[in-house]
Protein backbone atom coordinates (compact mmCIF):
# COMPACT_ATOMS: atom_id res chain seq x y z
CA UNK A 1 0.00 0.00 0.00
CA UNK A 2 1.46 3.30 -1.10
CA UNK A 3 1.87 5.83 1.71
CA UNK A 4 0.60 9.30 0.86
CA UNK A 5 2.57 12.26 2.21
CA UNK A 6 1.65 15.90 2.15
CA UNK A 7 4.05 18.47 0.83
CA UNK A 8 4.66 19.79 4.32
CA UNK A 9 5.64 16.34 5.61
CA UNK A 10 8.03 15.84 2.71
CA UNK A 11 9.76 19.15 3.41
CA UNK A 12 10.09 18.35 7.12
CA UNK A 13 11.44 14.85 6.36
CA UNK A 14 14.02 16.33 3.99
CA UNK A 15 15.30 18.72 6.65
CA UNK A 16 15.46 15.97 9.29
CA UNK A 17 17.54 13.77 6.99
CA UNK A 18 19.75 16.72 6.22
CA UNK A 19 20.44 17.11 9.94
CA UNK A 20 20.84 13.41 10.82
CA UNK A 21 24.06 12.94 8.82
CA UNK A 22 26.00 15.76 10.56
CA UNK A 23 24.83 14.48 13.93
CA UNK A 24 26.20 11.02 13.14
CA UNK A 25 29.58 12.53 12.21
CA UNK A 26 29.58 14.60 15.41
CA UNK A 27 28.86 11.45 17.40
CA UNK A 28 31.91 9.63 15.99
CA UNK A 29 34.26 12.60 16.43
CA UNK A 30 33.08 13.71 19.85
CA UNK A 31 32.99 10.30 21.56
CA UNK A 32 36.61 10.60 22.69
CA UNK A 33 36.08 14.07 24.18
CA UNK A 34 33.65 12.84 26.78
CA UNK A 35 36.03 10.27 28.27
CA UNK A 36 38.20 13.02 29.79
CA UNK A 37 35.24 14.60 31.56
CA UNK A 38 33.86 11.26 32.78
CA UNK A 39 35.37 11.40 36.26
CA UNK A 40 34.10 14.90 36.91
CA UNK A 41 30.66 13.93 35.71
CA UNK A 42 30.67 10.84 37.91
CA UNK A 43 31.64 12.83 40.99
CA UNK A 44 28.88 15.36 40.36
CA UNK A 45 26.41 12.59 39.72
CA UNK A 46 27.01 10.78 42.98
CA UNK A 47 27.45 14.01 44.94
CA UNK A 48 23.95 14.99 43.84
CA UNK A 49 22.68 11.57 44.84
CA UNK A 50 24.15 11.67 48.35
CA UNK A 51 22.69 15.17 48.77
CA UNK A 52 19.28 13.86 47.74
CA UNK A 53 19.51 10.89 50.09
CA UNK A 54 20.80 13.10 52.90
CA UNK A 55 17.95 15.60 52.53
CA UNK A 56 15.44 12.76 52.75
CA UNK A 57 17.10 11.55 55.95
CA UNK A 58 17.08 15.14 57.26
CA UNK A 59 13.29 14.89 57.38
CA UNK A 60 13.39 12.12 60.00
CA UNK A 61 15.50 14.15 62.41
CA UNK A 62 13.94 17.58 61.76
CA UNK A 63 10.46 16.12 62.31
CA UNK A 64 11.63 14.46 65.51
CA UNK A 65 13.15 17.71 66.82
CA UNK A 66 10.01 19.68 65.96
CA UNK A 67 7.90 17.04 67.65
CA UNK A 68 9.80 17.38 70.94
CA UNK A 69 8.77 21.06 71.09
CA UNK A 70 5.10 20.47 70.29
CA UNK A 71 4.03 19.84 73.95
CA UNK A 72 5.16 23.36 74.83
CA UNK A 73 2.82 24.83 72.18
CA UNK A 74 -0.24 22.60 72.67
CA UNK A 75 -2.50 23.70 75.54
CA UNK A 76 -3.63 20.24 76.75
CA UNK A 77 -0.11 18.80 76.75
CA UNK A 78 1.31 21.86 78.52
CA UNK A 79 -1.46 21.62 81.15
CA UNK A 80 -0.53 17.98 81.82
CA UNK A 81 3.10 18.97 82.29
CA UNK A 82 2.44 21.94 84.59
CA UNK A 83 -0.65 20.90 86.55
CA UNK A 84 -0.04 19.30 89.98
CA UNK A 85 -1.48 15.78 90.51
CA UNK A 86 -3.51 17.09 93.43
CA UNK A 87 -5.63 19.21 91.10
CA UNK A 88 -9.26 17.91 90.83
CA UNK A 89 -9.08 18.04 87.05
CA UNK A 90 -5.70 16.32 86.79
CA UNK A 91 -7.02 12.93 85.61
CA UNK A 92 -9.28 14.57 83.05
CA UNK A 93 -6.46 16.75 81.79
CA UNK A 94 -4.17 13.71 81.61
CA UNK A 95 -6.73 11.90 79.44
CA UNK A 96 -7.07 14.95 77.19
CA UNK A 97 -3.30 15.06 76.84
CA UNK A 98 -3.22 11.37 75.91
CA UNK A 99 -5.84 11.96 73.23
CA UNK A 100 -3.88 14.88 71.83
CA UNK A 101 -0.70 12.81 71.85
CA UNK A 102 -2.43 10.29 69.60
CA UNK A 103 -2.98 13.02 67.01
CA UNK A 104 0.47 14.62 67.06
CA UNK A 105 0.90 16.60 63.84
CA UNK A 106 3.67 14.47 62.34
CA UNK A 107 2.19 11.11 63.33
CA UNK A 108 4.61 8.29 62.62
CA UNK A 109 5.00 8.98 58.88
CA UNK A 110 8.64 10.00 59.23
CA UNK A 111 9.87 6.92 61.01
CA UNK A 112 8.92 8.05 64.54
CA UNK A 113 7.94 4.81 66.21
CA UNK A 114 6.94 5.87 69.70
CA UNK A 115 6.64 8.87 72.03
CA UNK A 116 6.71 9.17 75.83
CA UNK A 117 5.82 12.42 77.61
CA UNK A 118 6.52 12.78 81.36
CA UNK A 119 5.96 15.56 83.88
CA UNK A 120 8.19 16.15 86.87
CA UNK A 121 6.11 13.88 89.21
CA UNK A 122 7.01 11.81 87.18
CA UNK A 123 3.77 10.70 85.54
CA UNK A 124 3.96 9.46 81.94
CA UNK A 125 1.74 9.14 78.88
CA UNK A 126 2.78 7.58 75.60
CA UNK A 127 1.81 6.56 72.13
CA UNK A 128 3.25 3.96 69.75
CA UNK A 129 5.83 1.51 71.03
CA UNK A 130 6.44 1.44 74.78
CA UNK A 131 9.46 3.67 75.50
CA UNK A 132 10.91 3.71 78.98
CA UNK A 133 12.17 7.02 80.26
CA UNK A 134 15.11 6.04 82.45
CA UNK A 135 17.05 8.01 84.99
CA UNK A 136 20.02 7.98 82.60
CA UNK A 137 17.77 9.59 79.96
CA UNK A 138 16.68 12.40 82.29
CA UNK A 139 20.23 13.01 83.49
CA UNK A 140 21.52 13.20 79.93
CA UNK A 141 18.70 15.57 78.98
CA UNK A 142 19.45 17.82 81.95
CA UNK A 143 23.09 18.01 80.88
CA UNK A 144 21.99 19.24 77.47
CA UNK A 145 19.87 21.93 79.17
CA UNK A 146 16.79 21.67 76.85
CA UNK A 147 18.93 20.83 73.82
CA UNK A 148 18.30 17.43 72.19
CA UNK A 149 20.04 14.42 73.71
CA UNK A 150 20.68 11.58 71.26
CA UNK A 151 21.19 7.94 72.20
CA UNK A 152 22.58 5.66 69.46
CA UNK A 153 23.30 2.64 71.67
CA UNK A 154 20.37 0.55 70.40
CA UNK A 155 20.86 1.29 66.69
CA UNK A 156 22.69 -1.96 65.87
CA UNK A 157 20.19 -4.20 67.64
CA UNK A 158 17.50 -6.12 65.79
CA UNK A 159 14.75 -3.65 65.01
CA UNK A 160 17.13 -0.96 66.22
CA UNK A 161 16.14 2.57 67.17
CA UNK A 162 17.69 5.98 67.66
CA UNK A 163 16.39 7.71 70.77
CA UNK A 164 15.92 11.42 71.32
CA UNK A 165 15.29 12.88 74.78
CA UNK A 166 14.71 16.54 75.63
CA UNK A 167 14.17 18.47 78.82
CA UNK A 168 11.07 20.70 78.61
CA UNK A 169 10.99 24.15 80.19
CA UNK A 170 8.02 26.35 80.89
CA UNK A 171 7.83 28.92 78.06
CA UNK A 172 6.53 31.48 80.58
CA UNK A 173 9.39 30.77 83.00
CA UNK A 174 12.36 29.14 81.34
CA UNK A 175 13.98 28.45 84.70
CA UNK A 176 11.13 26.05 85.53
CA UNK A 177 11.56 22.42 84.38
CA UNK A 178 8.14 20.94 83.58
CA UNK A 179 8.95 17.54 82.13
CA UNK A 180 10.67 15.35 79.54
CA UNK A 181 9.84 13.96 76.13
CA UNK A 182 11.46 10.90 74.60
CA UNK A 183 10.85 9.44 71.19
CA UNK A 184 12.30 6.68 69.04
CA UNK A 185 13.22 6.73 65.35
CA UNK A 186 13.17 3.42 63.49
CA UNK A 187 16.49 2.48 61.87
CA UNK A 188 14.57 0.20 59.52
CA UNK A 189 12.59 3.21 58.28
CA UNK A 190 15.80 5.14 57.68
CA UNK A 191 17.25 2.22 55.77
CA UNK A 192 14.06 1.96 53.68
CA UNK A 193 14.23 5.67 52.84
CA UNK A 194 17.82 5.22 51.73
CA UNK A 195 16.82 2.27 49.54
CA UNK A 196 14.09 4.34 47.86
CA UNK A 197 16.66 6.86 46.65
CA UNK A 198 19.52 4.43 45.99
CA UNK A 199 21.28 5.48 42.80
CA UNK A 200 22.05 1.97 41.58
CA UNK A 201 22.93 -1.49 42.86
CA UNK A 202 26.64 -0.54 42.79
CA UNK A 203 26.21 2.03 45.57
CA UNK A 204 26.25 1.35 49.32
CA UNK A 205 25.17 3.85 52.00
CA UNK A 206 26.26 4.19 55.65
CA UNK A 207 25.08 6.37 58.56
CA UNK A 208 28.02 7.22 60.85
CA UNK A 209 28.05 8.62 64.41
CA UNK A 210 30.89 10.70 65.94
CA UNK A 211 32.34 7.64 67.65
CA UNK A 212 32.94 6.04 64.20
CA UNK A 213 30.00 3.75 64.93
CA UNK A 214 28.01 2.73 61.85
CA UNK A 215 24.32 3.02 62.79
CA UNK A 216 22.67 2.06 59.46
CA UNK A 217 24.23 0.40 56.44
CA UNK A 218 22.85 -0.93 53.17
CA UNK A 219 25.79 -3.16 52.14
CA UNK A 220 29.18 -3.80 53.79
CA UNK A 221 30.89 -5.59 50.90
CA UNK A 222 32.25 -2.40 49.29
CA UNK A 223 33.53 -1.04 52.60
CA UNK A 224 35.77 -3.96 53.54
CA UNK A 225 38.63 -3.23 51.15
CA UNK A 226 38.32 0.56 51.25
CA UNK A 227 41.13 2.53 52.94
CA UNK A 228 40.12 2.76 56.61
CA UNK A 229 41.63 6.20 57.17
CA UNK A 230 39.32 7.66 54.50
CA UNK A 231 36.27 6.40 56.41
CA UNK A 232 37.03 8.09 59.72
CA UNK A 233 34.50 10.53 61.10
CA UNK A 234 36.96 13.41 60.81
CA UNK A 235 37.80 12.72 57.15
CA UNK A 236 34.16 12.26 56.21
CA UNK A 237 33.22 15.47 58.02
CA UNK A 238 35.78 17.38 55.99
CA UNK A 239 34.51 15.78 52.76
CA UNK A 240 30.87 16.60 53.59
CA UNK A 241 31.82 20.22 54.30
CA UNK A 242 33.72 20.62 51.01
CA UNK A 243 32.14 22.20 47.90
CA UNK A 244 32.16 19.00 45.87
CA UNK A 245 31.49 16.60 48.81
CA UNK A 246 32.64 13.74 46.54
CA UNK A 247 35.99 12.32 45.45
CA UNK A 248 37.44 9.34 43.61
CA UNK A 249 39.71 6.90 45.46
CA UNK A 250 40.99 3.71 43.81
CA UNK A 251 38.40 3.82 41.02
CA UNK A 252 35.67 4.20 43.58
CA UNK A 253 33.60 7.24 44.41
CA UNK A 254 33.22 8.37 48.03
CA UNK A 255 30.49 10.93 48.77
CA UNK A 256 29.41 12.38 52.14
CA UNK A 257 26.64 14.56 53.58
CA UNK A 258 26.15 16.00 57.09
CA UNK A 259 22.67 15.39 58.52
CA UNK A 260 21.20 18.71 59.64
CA UNK A 261 20.50 19.34 63.36
CA UNK A 262 22.59 16.29 64.32
CA UNK A 263 26.23 15.20 64.44
CA UNK A 264 25.62 12.28 62.06
CA UNK A 265 27.11 11.80 58.58
CA UNK A 266 25.73 9.70 55.75
CA UNK A 267 28.19 8.59 53.09
CA UNK A 268 28.14 6.37 50.02
CA UNK A 269 30.73 4.16 48.30
CA UNK A 270 30.34 3.43 44.59
CA UNK A 271 32.38 1.31 42.23
CA UNK A 272 30.69 2.02 38.89
CA UNK A 273 31.37 0.53 35.51
CA UNK A 274 33.26 3.54 34.16
CA UNK A 275 32.75 2.73 30.51
CA UNK A 276 29.02 2.30 31.01
CA UNK A 277 28.72 5.55 32.89
CA UNK A 278 30.81 7.36 30.29
CA UNK A 279 28.64 5.96 27.57
CA UNK A 280 25.47 7.03 29.38
CA UNK A 281 26.89 10.48 29.95
CA UNK A 282 27.91 10.78 26.34
CA UNK A 283 24.54 9.59 25.10
CA UNK A 284 22.81 12.00 27.44
CA UNK A 285 24.83 14.91 26.14
CA UNK A 286 24.33 13.80 22.57
CA UNK A 287 20.62 13.47 23.21
CA UNK A 288 20.46 17.07 24.39
CA UNK A 289 22.45 18.20 21.39
CA UNK A 290 20.32 16.13 19.05
CA UNK A 291 17.12 17.51 20.52
CA UNK A 292 18.39 21.06 20.09
CA UNK A 293 19.51 20.45 16.53
CA UNK A 294 16.36 18.60 15.61
CA UNK A 295 14.25 21.31 17.21
CA UNK A 296 16.08 23.92 15.16
CA UNK A 297 15.69 21.86 12.00
CA UNK A 298 11.99 21.34 12.66
CA UNK A 299 11.49 25.06 13.20
CA UNK A 300 13.41 25.79 10.02
CA UNK A 301 11.48 23.17 8.06
CA UNK A 302 8.17 24.44 9.42
CA UNK A 303 9.06 27.98 8.41
CA UNK A 304 10.10 26.86 4.93
CA UNK A 305 7.03 24.62 4.60
CA UNK A 306 4.82 27.48 5.71
CA UNK A 307 6.11 29.66 2.88
CA UNK A 308 5.17 26.97 0.38
CA UNK A 309 2.05 25.44 1.89
CA UNK A 310 0.34 28.46 3.48
CA UNK A 311 -1.07 29.72 0.14
CA UNK A 312 -2.24 26.18 -0.62
CA UNK A 313 -3.91 25.88 2.78
CA UNK A 314 -5.63 29.22 2.26
CA UNK A 315 -6.83 28.12 -1.16
CA UNK A 316 -8.14 24.87 0.37
CA UNK A 317 -10.07 26.77 3.05
CA UNK A 318 -11.59 29.09 0.45
CA UNK A 319 -12.67 26.08 -1.61
CA UNK A 320 -14.28 24.59 1.51
CA UNK A 321 -16.17 27.88 1.94
CA UNK A 322 -17.41 27.57 -1.64
CA UNK A 323 -18.74 24.09 -0.88
CA UNK A 324 -20.65 25.67 2.03
CA UNK A 325 -22.29 28.15 -0.40
CA UNK A 326 -20.16 31.12 0.65
CA UNK A 327 -19.42 32.46 -2.83
CA UNK A 328 -18.07 35.80 -1.61
CA UNK A 329 -14.65 34.39 -0.65
CA UNK A 330 -11.57 35.42 -2.59
CA UNK A 331 -7.88 34.53 -2.41
CA UNK A 332 -5.29 37.36 -2.29
CA UNK A 333 -3.06 37.20 -5.37
CA UNK A 334 0.57 38.16 -4.80
CA UNK A 335 3.25 37.67 -7.40
CA UNK A 336 3.21 35.69 -10.62
CA UNK A 337 4.21 32.22 -9.48
CA UNK A 338 2.20 29.09 -10.10
CA UNK A 339 0.20 29.38 -6.87
CA UNK A 340 -0.71 32.98 -7.73
CA UNK A 341 -1.97 31.90 -11.15
CA UNK A 342 -4.04 29.16 -9.50
CA UNK A 343 -5.45 31.68 -7.01
CA UNK A 344 -6.39 34.02 -9.87
CA UNK A 345 -8.34 31.26 -11.63
CA UNK A 346 -10.01 30.36 -8.34
CA UNK A 347 -11.21 33.95 -7.92
CA UNK A 348 -12.66 33.92 -11.45
CA UNK A 349 -14.48 30.68 -10.69
CA UNK A 350 -15.84 32.06 -7.40
CA UNK A 351 -17.14 35.19 -9.15
CA UNK A 352 -18.91 33.07 -11.76
CA UNK A 353 -20.44 30.80 -9.10
CA UNK A 354 -21.59 33.81 -7.09
CA UNK A 355 -23.31 35.20 -10.19
CA UNK A 356 -25.04 31.89 -10.91
CA UNK A 357 -26.05 31.52 -7.28
CA UNK A 358 -27.68 34.96 -7.18
CA UNK A 359 -29.36 34.61 -10.55
CA UNK A 360 -30.61 31.03 -10.36
CA UNK A 361 -30.66 29.66 -6.82
CA UNK A 362 -31.83 32.83 -5.09
CA UNK A 363 -34.43 33.21 -7.83
CA UNK A 364 -35.81 29.79 -7.00
CA UNK A 365 -35.90 30.66 -3.30
CA UNK A 366 -37.83 33.84 -4.06
CA UNK A 367 -40.25 31.84 -6.21
CA UNK A 368 -40.78 29.31 -3.41
CA UNK A 369 -41.31 32.12 -0.89
CA UNK A 370 -43.86 33.81 -3.15
CA UNK A 371 -45.66 30.48 -3.46
CA UNK A 372 -45.69 30.12 0.33
CA UNK A 373 -47.03 33.65 0.72
CA UNK A 374 -49.77 32.99 -1.82
CA UNK A 375 -50.81 29.75 -0.13
CA UNK A 376 -50.68 31.38 3.31
CA UNK A 377 -53.01 34.25 2.33
CA UNK A 378 -55.70 32.05 0.79
CA UNK A 379 -58.87 32.20 2.90
CA UNK A 380 -61.86 29.95 2.39
CA UNK A 381 -64.53 32.23 0.87
CA UNK A 382 -67.30 29.99 2.22
CA UNK A 383 -66.14 30.77 5.75
CA UNK A 384 -66.31 34.51 5.01
CA UNK A 385 -69.72 34.24 3.38
CA UNK A 386 -71.19 32.15 6.19
CA UNK A 387 -69.71 34.37 8.91
CA UNK A 388 -70.92 37.61 7.29
CA UNK A 389 -74.34 36.05 6.70
CA UNK A 390 -74.52 35.03 10.38
CA UNK A 391 -73.49 38.55 11.46
CA UNK A 392 -76.21 40.02 9.20
CA UNK A 393 -79.00 37.88 10.66
CA UNK A 394 -77.83 38.45 14.23
CA UNK A 395 -77.82 42.18 13.57
CA UNK A 396 -81.37 41.89 12.17
CA UNK A 397 -82.39 40.05 15.33
CA UNK A 398 -80.70 42.64 17.57
CA UNK A 399 -78.10 40.26 19.05
CA UNK A 400 -75.53 43.01 19.34
CA UNK A 401 -73.37 41.19 21.87
CA UNK A 402 -72.65 38.25 19.55
CA UNK A 403 -72.38 40.56 16.55
CA UNK A 404 -69.73 42.55 18.39
CA UNK A 405 -67.87 39.38 19.39
CA UNK A 406 -67.93 37.92 15.87
CA UNK A 407 -66.82 41.19 14.24
CA UNK A 408 -64.01 41.62 16.78
CA UNK A 409 -62.68 38.08 16.25
CA UNK A 410 -63.12 38.35 12.47
CA UNK A 411 -61.07 41.56 12.59
CA UNK A 412 -58.32 39.87 14.57
CA UNK A 413 -58.21 36.98 12.11
CA UNK A 414 -58.00 39.32 9.12
CA UNK A 415 -55.28 41.37 10.79
CA UNK A 416 -53.20 38.30 11.71
CA UNK A 417 -53.68 36.75 8.26
CA UNK A 418 -53.24 39.73 5.97
CA UNK A 419 -50.58 41.75 7.78
CA UNK A 420 -47.38 41.79 5.62
CA UNK A 421 -44.63 39.59 7.10
CA UNK A 422 -40.93 39.19 6.50
CA UNK A 423 -41.07 35.52 7.50
CA UNK A 424 -43.58 32.68 7.11
CA UNK A 425 -43.16 31.55 10.72
CA UNK A 426 -44.84 32.96 13.83
CA UNK A 427 -44.79 32.10 17.55
CA UNK A 428 -47.08 29.21 18.49
CA UNK A 429 -48.93 31.55 20.86
CA UNK A 430 -49.91 33.73 17.88
CA UNK A 431 -51.00 30.66 15.91
CA UNK A 432 -53.26 29.65 18.82
CA UNK A 433 -54.62 33.20 19.08
CA UNK A 434 -55.67 33.01 15.39
CA UNK A 435 -57.30 29.61 16.03
CA UNK A 436 -59.06 30.93 19.15
CA UNK A 437 -60.67 33.72 17.11
CA UNK A 438 -61.95 31.18 14.61
CA UNK A 439 -63.29 28.86 17.33
CA UNK A 440 -65.07 31.75 19.06
CA UNK A 441 -66.88 32.59 15.82
CA UNK A 442 -67.85 28.94 15.23
CA UNK A 443 -69.10 28.49 18.79
CA UNK A 444 -71.50 31.37 18.23
CA UNK A 445 -72.69 29.80 14.97
CA UNK A 446 -73.00 26.21 16.17
CA UNK A 447 -73.79 26.79 19.84
CA UNK A 448 -73.70 23.63 21.94
CA UNK A 449 -73.82 21.39 18.89
CA UNK A 450 -70.01 21.25 18.68
CA UNK A 451 -67.49 21.20 21.55
CA UNK A 452 -63.88 22.32 21.15
CA UNK A 453 -60.94 21.04 23.21
CA UNK A 454 -57.36 22.31 23.07
CA UNK A 455 -54.17 21.03 24.75
CA UNK A 456 -50.73 22.66 24.46
CA UNK A 457 -47.75 22.68 26.90
CA UNK A 458 -46.84 26.14 28.15
CA UNK A 459 -43.15 25.68 27.29
CA UNK A 460 -43.94 25.49 23.55
CA UNK A 461 -45.74 28.84 23.35
CA UNK A 462 -42.63 30.76 22.26
CA UNK A 463 -41.55 28.23 19.62
CA UNK A 464 -41.80 29.39 16.00
CA UNK A 465 -44.05 27.39 13.64
CA UNK A 466 -45.46 27.73 10.12
CA UNK A 467 -48.28 30.24 10.31
CA UNK A 468 -52.00 29.47 10.15
CA UNK A 469 -51.99 25.68 9.72
CA UNK A 470 -54.35 24.86 12.60
CA UNK A 471 -57.38 26.93 11.50
CA UNK A 472 -57.79 25.18 8.11
CA UNK A 473 -57.58 21.77 9.81
CA UNK A 474 -60.25 22.71 12.38
CA UNK A 475 -62.41 24.19 9.59
CA UNK A 476 -62.01 20.95 7.63
CA UNK A 477 -63.15 18.98 10.68
CA UNK A 478 -66.28 21.17 11.06
CA UNK A 479 -67.24 21.33 7.38
CA UNK A 480 -66.61 17.71 6.39
CA UNK A 481 -66.66 15.77 9.64
CA UNK A 482 -69.48 17.30 11.67
CA UNK A 483 -71.77 18.77 8.96
CA UNK A 484 -74.35 15.99 9.35
CA UNK A 485 -73.91 15.45 13.12
CA UNK A 486 -76.19 16.79 15.82
CA UNK A 487 -73.41 16.64 18.40
CA UNK A 488 -69.65 16.19 18.24
CA UNK A 489 -66.33 17.61 19.22
CA UNK A 490 -63.07 18.83 17.74
CA UNK A 491 -59.91 18.22 19.77
CA UNK A 492 -56.61 20.03 19.06
CA UNK A 493 -53.54 18.45 20.71
CA UNK A 494 -50.07 19.99 20.46
CA UNK A 495 -46.98 18.32 21.92
CA UNK A 496 -43.24 17.83 21.44
CA UNK A 497 -41.68 14.52 20.36
CA UNK A 498 -38.10 13.72 19.27
CA UNK A 499 -37.26 17.39 18.74
CA UNK A 500 -40.41 18.00 16.64
CA UNK A 501 -43.63 19.92 17.31
CA UNK A 502 -46.73 17.80 16.58
CA UNK A 503 -50.27 19.02 15.74
CA UNK A 504 -53.11 16.50 16.01
CA UNK A 505 -56.63 17.64 15.06
CA UNK A 506 -59.25 14.95 15.79
CA UNK A 507 -63.03 15.11 15.29
CA UNK A 508 -66.03 12.86 15.69
CA UNK A 509 -68.80 12.58 13.16
CA UNK A 510 -68.39 11.25 9.67
CA UNK A 511 -65.08 9.36 9.50
CA UNK A 512 -62.62 10.03 6.70
CA UNK A 513 -61.46 7.50 4.16
CA UNK A 514 -57.64 7.79 4.02
CA UNK A 515 -57.57 6.43 0.45
CA UNK A 516 -60.10 9.03 -0.67
CA UNK A 517 -58.05 11.82 0.99
CA UNK A 518 -54.90 10.55 -0.76
CA UNK A 519 -56.73 10.58 -4.11
CA UNK A 520 -57.92 14.17 -3.56
CA UNK A 521 -54.40 15.33 -2.64
CA UNK A 522 -52.96 13.52 -5.66
CA UNK A 523 -55.39 15.19 -8.09
CA UNK A 524 -53.18 17.31 -10.40
CA UNK A 525 -56.07 19.55 -11.54
CA UNK A 526 -56.96 22.89 -10.00
CA UNK A 527 -60.09 21.46 -8.41
CA UNK A 528 -61.31 23.37 -5.34
CA UNK A 529 -62.03 20.07 -3.59
CA UNK A 530 -59.58 19.59 -0.71
CA UNK A 531 -57.99 23.01 -1.38
CA UNK A 532 -57.17 23.66 2.28
CA UNK A 533 -55.48 20.28 2.73
CA UNK A 534 -53.56 20.73 -0.52
CA UNK A 535 -52.35 24.15 0.64
CA UNK A 536 -51.15 22.72 3.97
CA UNK A 537 -49.33 19.83 2.33
CA UNK A 538 -47.71 22.13 -0.26
CA UNK A 539 -46.55 24.64 2.37
CA UNK A 540 -44.94 21.83 4.41
CA UNK A 541 -43.24 20.47 1.28
CA UNK A 542 -41.90 23.87 0.21
CA UNK A 543 -40.60 24.66 3.68
CA UNK A 544 -39.28 21.32 4.91
CA UNK A 545 -39.23 18.97 1.92
CA UNK A 546 -40.70 15.50 1.80
CA UNK A 547 -39.44 14.55 5.28
CA UNK A 548 -42.42 16.23 7.02
CA UNK A 549 -45.65 15.11 5.28
CA UNK A 550 -49.21 15.58 6.53
CA UNK A 551 -50.66 12.36 7.96
CA UNK A 552 -54.35 11.36 8.20
CA UNK A 553 -55.94 8.28 9.71
CA UNK A 554 -58.85 7.00 11.82
CA UNK A 555 -58.26 6.29 15.51
CA UNK A 556 -60.77 5.54 18.28
CA UNK A 557 -63.81 6.53 16.19
CA UNK A 558 -62.17 9.86 15.32
CA UNK A 559 -60.76 11.28 12.13
CA UNK A 560 -57.22 12.53 12.84
CA UNK A 561 -55.02 14.87 10.81
CA UNK A 562 -51.40 15.06 12.04
CA UNK A 563 -48.75 17.67 11.13
CA UNK A 564 -45.09 17.42 12.19
CA UNK A 565 -42.69 20.38 12.13
CA UNK A 566 -39.05 20.50 13.26
CA UNK A 567 -38.39 22.42 16.45
CA UNK A 568 -35.93 25.12 15.41
CA UNK A 569 -33.93 27.45 17.66
CA UNK A 570 -34.37 30.42 15.32
CA UNK A 571 -36.92 31.47 12.74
Amino acid sequence: MKVKMTMRKKIILFFLCLVAIPILIIYIVASNLFIKSAQKDLKNLYAANINEVGKNIDVFFSDALDLTLYPLMEQNLRTFLTEPPSSPSYLKDKKNASDILLSMPYGFSSGIHGITLANMVPDMIGVGSNIRLTKEDTEAAKEQNASPSWDYSAAREKNGYLYLTRLLKNPSNISQHIGYIKLSISCAKIKAAIAENQKDDQTSYFLLSPGNGCLVESDTSRQSDFPKEELSYQKLSQLAASAENSKIISNRILSAYSIEHTDLIIYSITRPDVLTVVKKTFLSNMMILSVLVFAFSILLSLAFAKIITKPMDMLGRRMASLSNEDFSVRVPVKGTDEISVLSHHFNEMAERLEFLYKEVYMGELKLKQSQLDMLQTQINPHFLYNTLDTIYWMAQMGDTQNVSTMVSNMSKMMRLTLTPKTNDKIPLSQELEHLSCYITIQQIRYGSKVQFFQTCPENLMDEYVLSFLLQPLVENALVHGLKNSLHGFVRVTIYEENGNIIYEVANTGELICPDEISAILADPTDSQKGLALKNIRERLRLKYGEAYPMEYYVEKECSVFKITQPKESTI
